[in-house]
């Protein structure tokens, strides 16, 4: 009888628990708050930039790419009053990477005194400085120098390196069509050549144990393989 009252008030002791709510308790204070995952736009800049390391051709070519837009602000800024260096140094604040750090170094120098002449030609005589940018250091010199209606030449700086982009980029899209057709018209011999071998056997044996085989065999190899370097050679100066 005991036992029976005793595994009774056990039960009901267990039923009231499990009927009340639960309150989650705060977590104890680590004294560091956890980082929180980045999100994936940072996951991409992260990416982009360990690609851009490894192919520092790629960089310059974004860097590049950025230019004509960053002139469209620089412009709109020089129309609503402001001169060329404080332009630039408004500019550089804000513009994305990687132009950024390159117009953070001109920024840097027009804050400690120096010329934006001065300044334009240091961006302009790094090693890493391409046609454009020293289109643009040179445009944006002259425009100081001389005054003028500077927003209206730099708009036409912009259209011409859109312009030359666009043209890069077909140059770019023939190059790849070249080297696609060098590909085929190389590989084609010896493709035929492995169709002729399943097909005539006696063709391929005629080549490889005979006199004249051999010397047709080694001609056809030297033409097939002085025409992929004379292709290679052709779509290299197009690129």
């Amino acid at each position: 009888m005991t036992a029976w009252v005793a595994g009774a008030a056990l039960a009901t002791a267990l039923l009231v628990a499990a009927g009340r709510p639960r309150v989650r308790r705060p977590p104890a204070p680590t004294g560091a708050t956890a980082p929180v995952a980045p999100p994936l736009v940072q996951v991409e800049r992260a990416l982009r930039r360990v690609v851009e390391r490894a192919a520092p051709g790629r960089r310059l070519a974004r860097r590049d790419a950025q230019l004509p837009d960053a002139l469209d602000r620089l412009a709109a800024a020089i129309r609503a009053g402001q001169a060329i260096g404080p332009a630039l140094v408004e500019l550089a604040r804000t513009a994305p990477d990687p132009l950024g750090p390159d117009l953070r170094g001109v920024a840097a120098r027009l804050a400690h005194g120096a010329p934006v002449a001065t300044a334009l030609a240091h961006w302009a005589g790094v090693p890493s400085a391409s046609a454009d940018v020293r289109l643009v250091a040179a445009a944006l010199t002259l425009g100081a120098d001389a005054g003028g209606e500077v927003a209206r030449a730099v708009d036409r700086i912009s259209v011409t390196l859109r312009e030359r982009a666009e043209l890069r980029g077909e140059v770019r899209a023939l190059a790849t069509q070249a080297r696609a057709s060098a590909a085929v018209l190389t590989l084609a011999p010896l493709g035929f050549a492995v169709l002729v071998a399943s097909v005539e056997p006696d063709a391929i044996a005629f080549l490889l144990t005979t006199p004249i085989g051999l010397l047709c065999l080694v001609l056809g190899l030297a033409l097939d393989v002085a025409g992929a370097m004379w292709m290679s050679r052709i779509t290299r100066s197009t690129a």
